[in-house]
């Protein structure tokens, strides 16, 4: 009984061991609706914020005292870290906005492109700066056109054919 007890006293700290693992989930989808590219990136909180962080400074990401900043850092962390190519054509991203709950952030950005799409490269190396393992999958919607991505230190960059 007595292990039963000291079990269920360790799993609420359980909750505040940092993560070990590193990974990013972006997803690129085309809105046939709305001729729109829709990305979103799915980040841990924490690991966002000691990313895009100026001098390390404490953002306070989706509290009542964020800095005010704090979208402009998220922004410009991805367009320098994440690059889309679509027929060899840089494209650029517009950026949406950001839903923070505590442990996952979702950022929301957009960008269009007039032509069928033949070729998609995606560099995107985000992270890989604070964290030698980190993963970043990157799943292509496109009228029905499925596939995934998972980038690396070791493969930062990858292109696909339709």
């Amino acid at each position: 009984m007595k292990k039963f007890l000291l079990f269920l006293m360790f799993i609420p700290l359980a909750a505040f061991v940092p993560h070990k693992f590193y990974v990013t989930n972006n997803i690129v989808e085309y809105n046939a609706r709305t001729g729109i590219y829709e990305v979103t990136c799915k980040i841990f909180t924490d690991d966002l914020e000691k990313a895009v962080s100026p001098n390390g400074q404490v953002l306070h990401l989706g509290e009542a005292n964020e800095d005010i900043n704090a979208n402009m850092y998220i922004f410009e962390y991805l367009q320098k870290h994440m690059k889309v190519q679509i027929n060899s054509q840089p494209v650029s991203f517009k950026y949406i906005g950001k839903e923070v709950a505590p442990d996952l952030t979702h950022v929301y950005m957009e960008f269009q492109f007039p032509d069928p799409v033949n070729v998609i490269s995606v560099e995107h190396d985000g992270w890989m700066e604070h964290f030698s393992d980190q993963k970043n999958i990157i799943d292509i919607r496109i009228n029905g056109w499925n596939y995934t991505m998972i980038l690396t230190k070791d493969l930062k960059k990858e292109t696909k054919f339709r």
